[in-house]
């Protein structure tokens, strides 16, 4: 029988069994990744190109024309579009950000063929009708401007453009008056030279079959669209601003906002996995040594939390939280404090092991169910020279990482002379 008094004991896996992609090139040489892995006759198709805001002229470029594909083609409305993928139970939606612009469609299968008839015009004949521009930027002017006397959104702001400073493309961001400049050539250019199938790397997972397969093979598979001679210009020279620290005053703010961190080395760098076991302990799930400290034993906050942004060329690390604004100062200490412990403390065997199922569990997870497994190596393949190996290092260093070895990593990575550390709030509170 059960004992209920007793929790189970913690047991790491010794294999995790990663279901791979059946690769495909298409005749119009599209990348086509296939996961059959769905009990259910649904299926997922994930557009992913290389039209991230690094690529745009104007900003806000590649957000506006993702957002308004689905507003017009050349044979159908707005709300034709809307009512059809309704009446076949699909749904269509679109992400865009620095590095790639991204369309998704889920559908039954058994009206995969309807939906993709309609998605076919959407990408590939979109029209970008005036009316629906315009509302788009009263909308888009009005949306930011709200955004922009939120102390979080400031602290964003300032921390990306501490990193990369205010011309390079990871660090730029749209204006109020960037909305009304926008105009309809713009977006139509922007279509033409990077919503391209070229461009395009095509994910398709669920439950799938030959007919499934030949859908999209007819649809996108056969001609090319859009222009091909497109380059892509090479990453932008990282000019990193000297400057440190930043604070952006919002009077009579009742909180907070901090951001503090820096660049990391890439995905494909050897330090990469152990950094991921480093951030977890530091703030990187619920139980973290920044959720303890911060929110739990001084109150100071709601939630803090760390996490490791990957971008195609590099990665971020990133401290964020919002606080009472009587408690940043202390905060903040906090915050430095829980870094040194890092950087001078051995970590605990049993907050390691912890640590480690926690995040053994976390990639379990990521490779449970059809849709979650297209995510996991999409994000692969997002990434130049990374295969499935990944995750077998990533296993291997949850599973053999040190104490000794976190410390090394801290020390490396964690310099307080390196960490760029953005703050939005009230002056008043500071003195």
């Amino acid at each position: 029988m059960l004992n209920r008094k007793s929790p189970p004991s913690r047991q790491i896996p010794n294999k995790i069994n990663i279901t791979k992609a059946d690769e495909i090139t298409l005749p119009n040489g599209i990348r086509l990744l296939v996961i059959n892995a769905g009990s259910e006759d649904v299926c997922r198709l994930d557009f992913n190109f290389f039209a991230g805001s690094r690529y745009q002229q104007k900003r806000i470029e590649s957000r506006a024309t993702f957002a308004l594909l689905t507003e017009g083609t050349s044979n159908l409305t707005s709300h034709q579009i809307a009512e059809k993928f309704d009446f076949y139970g699909s749904f269509c939606e679109h992400a865009t950000d620095r590095d790639f612009g991204k369309i998704t469609l889920l559908s039954l299968n058994k009206y995969l063929e309807q939906s993709l008839e309609i998605l076919e015009q959407v990408i590939k004949h979109p029209v970008f009708p005036e009316k629906e521009l315009e509302t788009y930027r009263i909308k888009g002017k009005q949306s930011l401007v709200v955004e922009l006397e939120k102390v979080s959104t400031l602290a964003r702001q300032d921390f990306f453009k501490g990193l990369f400073g205010n011309s390079h493309p990871y660090g730029v961001y749209a204006e109020p008056q960037d909305y009304l400049e926008l105009q309809r050539t713009h977006l139509v250019d922007f279509h033409q030279r990077f919503i391209t199938s070229n461009r395009c790397t095509i994910v398709l997972s669920g439950k799938i079959g030959d007919s499934e397969l030949n859908t999209v093979i007819k649809r996108f598979g056969e001609t090319s669209w859009g222009d091909k001679s497109t380059v892509l210009v090479d990453f932008p020279t990282i000019n990193t601003p000297v400057q440190k620290k930043y604070f952006s005053n919002k009077a009579d703010a009742v909180q907070s906002a901090i951001r503090i961190g820096r660049q990391l080395v890439d995905r494909k760098h050897p330090d990469y996995c152990g950094l991921v076991v480093l951030n977890t302990i530091l703030g990187g799930y619920f139980g973290s040594r920044l959720m303890k400290n911060i929110r739990e034993d001084k109150g100071y906050t709601y939630g803090i939390s760390s996490s490791i942004l990957n971008l195609r060329e590099l990665c971020v690390f990133v401290i964020g939280t919002e606080v009472g604004s009587e408690f940043t100062l202390l905060a903040l200490k906090e915050i430095y404090t829980e870094i040194d412990r890092l950087k001078n403390e051995p970590v605990s065997e049993a907050e390691l092991d912890l640590v480690k199922n926690y995040l053994l569990g976390e990639l379990l997870r990521s490779f449970d169910g059809a849709f979650a497994i297209a995510d996991s190596i999409t994000s692969l393949f997002e990434y130049n020279d990374l295969d499935y190996v990944f995750f077998e290092k990533t296993i291997k260093t949850i599973k053999t990482i040190t104490p000794n070895q976190i410390i090394k990593l801290a020390n490396d990575y964690l310099r307080s002379t390196d960490l760029t550390e953005c703050v939005a709030g009230s002056i008043n509170n500071l003195n």
